[in-house]
């Protein structure tokens, strides 16, 4: 199981908790829209974990190239149902507030939950990064081309948490020394944030689920490493690869050897390509077939 779920499953439930007594105590809108938030995230966190559980069976007679994919599914769950709810839920709180602006109660409760709460969402995305060997400044590059679902979670959930925390604490200050109004307007844009990480989200897993490939960068290293190392190809035919895990690679080869060469010759070959493109990369699992006709 993935270090940097369990770290932000842990971290979310604390917040969720105290997120939500000060919301209680408070009468603040947008913290009880920071409380949805989190819990909103420790249900993902959970569904994550299942993908992770389901995909970890392995290849079965029903599931001939294994269950990786369910990683997908679930975190795509994430996106489309907890994402969404808590989204709309927080868009109608703020609306309702903005309608009927209130005082805030015990500010400062408000002021030692936020600063909690950046300590151990910034925790959980440091090892999130960690785990997917990304600085912060690279974090939309990586959540653009990684594959893990579960960074992918991961990362938006924690950083998008950061900058709810930011809205939050704008909204309490506004509140305070301008107009009530504001905490409305704070838990309004929470919502619209939780909507925006789950359409962000969406776009991702949605690749993924449908079977999207390696990018053209790698498959032209492939078909390099194929012309120069192989010494019975005649013609690359094609290259195809899927994503049918995070991480795992289905890699489909078909090429043109040489007539006069031995099958044991090919066969020694093809062992020898297939060493050398998982050599290639390193941080992907991947499951290779080489087809070959004679030329």
């Amino acid at each position: 199981m993935s270090k940097s779920v369990k770290a932000a499953l842990a971290a979310n439930g604390i917040i969720a908790i105290a997120k939500g007594l000060a919301a209680f105590f408070t009468g603040s809108a947008s913290m009880l829209a920071e409380a949805i938030h989190s819990s909103a995230d420790c249900g993902n966190q959970a569904l994550v974990l299942l993908g992770q559980k389901q995909a970890a069976r392995g290849k079965t007679e029903a599931h001939s190239f294994g269950q990786g994919k369910a990683n997908f599914f679930w975190s795509f769950v994430v996106a489309v149902v907890l994402f969404s709810l808590g989204g709309v839920f927080s868009v109608y709180e703020g609306i309702h507030k903005i309608m009927d602006p209130q005082e805030i109660q015990n500010p400062w409760l408000i002021v030692g939950i936020i600063i909690l709460a950046v300590v151990l969402e910034g925790g959980a995305l440091k090892v999130a990064l960690k785990e997917s060997g990304t600085k912060l400044k690279d974090i939309f590059k990586t959540i653009e081309k990684s594959s893990s679902s579960h960074i992918l979670v991961v990362l938006i959930e924690d950083s998008g948490a950061l900058v709810g925390l930011f809205i939050l604490a704008l909204g309490l200050i506004f509140s305070l020394y301008v107009h009530p109004i504001f905490d409305g307007i704070a838990a309004l844009m929470i919502g619209i944030l939780l909507l925006s990480l789950s359409t962000l989200l969406f776009v991702e897993l949605k690749k993924l689920l449908v079977g999207e490939s390696l990018d053209r960068e790698t498959i032209k290293q492939i078909k390099n490493l194929l012309k120069e190392e192989s010494n019975v190809l005649v013609h690359i035919n094609s290259v195809r690869s899927m994503f049918i895990g995070s991480e795992e690679v289905l890699l489909v080869i078909s090429m043109n050897v040489k007539d006069d060469k031995l099958g044991s010759e090919i066969e020694q070959d093809i062992k020898e390509l297939k060493h050398k493109i998982q050599k290639m990369l390193p941080h992907h699992r991947l499951d290779i077939y080489i087809d070959v006709f004679e030329f």
